[in-house]
């Protein structure tokens, strides 16, 4: 009868420990404005704004979202029986950090009461920077963390994130199929309207026609080169491509 009632509550405690980590609960998304969650306020003003910079132009250029989160502490978010590593995977899941046909995503996470962070990489990372990433947490924001520089520590880990994303010479994002279509148009009604006015003399609205697609034609060309047709940092990627683990 022991071994039974023993037999159920080993059970018992093992349902309770998948039912804790199921609940676990994770914060907002940060809107499109800005790439850091700082629930633990540790970003000083001018290195949430050097993160937010620093993200906004990597994401724009080779669409490589790098997203930073400070939480109080694991058990704040019902996480507590939860590693770093577990937790940090599971929020970049939930979040969908990344892109389905791009799936770079980085997110840098740190739990200041636990005194854990987290370099979590898409799954298209492959693992092939699992050093780089140590390097980076270890060297860099870990001793910084260590002499109570939370905000410097964050800064120098996104600064340096962004140097090893830029450094794999990973693929452009494809320019949508219609952006030469309306290029070419674009430059033909161009031409027919200067043409069209040399010819009449007319002036006035002609002008302001060709201004006003040049105006269209520049921003919707833009448009697609930077995004390559998605917007905001969260696009259905999810993790599995390596990272890194600290502790101070």
């Amino acid at each position: 009868m022991r071994v039974f009632l023993h037999i159920g509550l080993v059970i018992a405690l093992a349902f309770t420990g998948v039912h804790t980590a199921e609940a676990a609960q994770f914060p907002a998304k940060p809107d499109k404005a800005h790439f850091y969650v700082d629930e633990a306020g540790l970003l000083k003003p001018e290195d949430a704004q050097a993160v937010d910079r620093i993200a906004d132009a990597l994401l724009k250029e080779e669409k490589i979202p790098i997203i930073t989160v400070t939480i109080p502490s694991l058990i704040t978010y019902q996480a507590g029986t939860l590693a770093i590593e577990q937790y940090a995977q599971q929020l970049f899941d939930h979040w969908g950090l990344g892109f389905k046909d791009r799936n770079y995503g980085i997110l840098l996470l740190v739990s200041l009461g636990d005194r854990k962070a987290r370099i979590e990489l898409g799954k298209g990372w492959a693992g092939e920077h699992d050093g780089d990433a140590q390097y980076i947490m270890a060297e860099l924001i870990v001793p910084a963390f260590k002499a109570g520089d939370y905000s410097g520590g964050i800064r120098q880990g996104v600064e340096s994130l962004d140097k090893m994303a830029r450094g794999l010479g990973l693929p452009k994002p494809k320019t949508p199929w219609w952006a030469p279509v309306v290029f070419v148009v674009g430059i033909m009604l161009i031409i027919g309207v200067i043409v069209s006015l040399f010819k009449s003399g007319r002036r006035g609205w002609g002008w302001a026609l060709i201004a006003a697609l040049g105006v269209m034609l520049f921003f919707m060309l833009r448009t697609a080169m930077r995004s390559g047709g998605s917007g905001g940092s969260f696009g259905g990627g999810f993790s599995g491509g390596g990272g890194a683990s600290g502790s101070w």
